[in-house]
């Protein structure tokens, strides 16, 4: 015989993928947000996959996070990803405006995958730490950009800790977002430099 569990007992899972070019920062965020460590090697990142129980706003959710390859030769791995996720953590590096014009593709790419007008997803400029004079993007247009679509931008650091769980639980709220009662959109939230 079956046994009833109550809504409020089933257990709030979330498939998160980390996308953008090789060399943005992704491995480095998705590492810090789960180990809080961090490294300065660059290892090229085929997939990894890990799993974490978190607390967002009092509530408790498990995410399931794919770290994805930024190399163009694993584009098919990276496809299947966009299809099968359910909410997007878009990086691109502040010292490369190529991987902010990616990150646009990527999202437009994964509404065109799952033919909607409207998926979860947050946007990172990744490497916040620099000096001014090394960063290559135009701040005010990635503000623009994202205000205009209702997704919540971030700057990060993975290396100095600047707002890593902040983007990863922005991410869950936007899902959940999606889930309540068909919500679209929301408040938009752009935060500059915040220690996590």
């Amino acid at each position: 015989m079956a046994t009833k569990v109550a809504s409020s007992e089933i257990a709030e899972v979330h498939q998160l993928v980390v996308v953008g070019s090789g060399g943005v920062g992704k491995s480095c965020l998705t590492i810090r947000f789960l180990k809080d460590e961090f490294s300065n090697e660059y290892d090229p990142t085929i997939e990894e996959n890990y799993r974490k129980q978190i607390s967002v706003d009092q509530s408790s959710a498990t995410v399931n996070i794919i770290d994805t390859a930024g190399q163009q030769e694993y584009t098919a791995l990276r496809d299947q990803h966009l299809k099968d996720g359910k909410g997007f953590l878009l990086v691109f590096a502040l010292n490369d405006k190529s991987t902010l014009e990616e990150v646009k593709q990527l999202r437009d790419q994964i509404l065109k995958l799952k033919d909607t007008k409207k998926v979860p997803i947050v946007i990172c400029g990744n490497k916040c730490d620099i000096p001014p004079e090394k960063v290559e993007v135009d701040r005010e247009a990635v503000n623009s950009y994202c205000q205009q679509l209702k997704i919540p931008y971030l700057e990060t650091s993975a290396k100095e800790n600047i707002n890593v769980t902040e983007s990863f639980h922005d991410l869950v709220r936007e899902c959940r977002k999606m889930k309540s009662n068909g919500v679209k959109g929301g408040p938009v939230t752009n935060k500059k430099a915040k220690k996590s």
